[in-house]
């Protein structure tokens, strides 16, 4: 009888363990940072969000409709990147609704214009 209950409560504390903390994508978003916009230039990538700021979960990230050009670019790391500025995976088209976009703290966008003059963009970080 002793072994049943001793059984029936290491389960029951499993249990409770597992369901202890919330997955962090399902995790409410507990602050939020001031909304940026950002100039991305036709030449050079640009990185996006320009800051780091600890405990980000992601980015709300909106193209404005007067944009001419679309933006492009690829997921790197935030300090630096070797990689050529033809190399263009993520594609956001202008007028384009805002979007979160989870985005870890070690990781940042890359961005280039498709157009032959600067583009605006707006971002705003979220933590969880």
């Amino acid at each position: 009888m002793k072994r049943i209950v001793l059984f029936l409560g290491s389960i029951v504390g499993m249990l409770a363990l597992a369901h202890a903390a919330p997955p962090v994508a399902e995790a409410p978003i507990n602050r939020v940072g001031t909304p940026v916009t950002v100039s991305i230039d036709e030449t050079n990538l640009t990185r996006v969000p320009t800051s780091q700021t600890s405990g980000r979960a992601g980015i709300f990230f909106a193209v404005p409709s007067g944009n001419t050009g679309d933006i492009v670019g690829f997921f790197g790391n935030c300090t630096s990147t070797a990689l050529a500025s033809t190399i263009r995976p993520v594609q956001f088209i202008r007028g384009s609704s805002s979007s979160l976009i989870p985005l870890r703290e070690d990781v940042c966008l890359w961005l280039i214009t498709t157009h032959s003059a600067n583009e605006d963009v707006h971002y705003q970080e979220v933590m969880q």
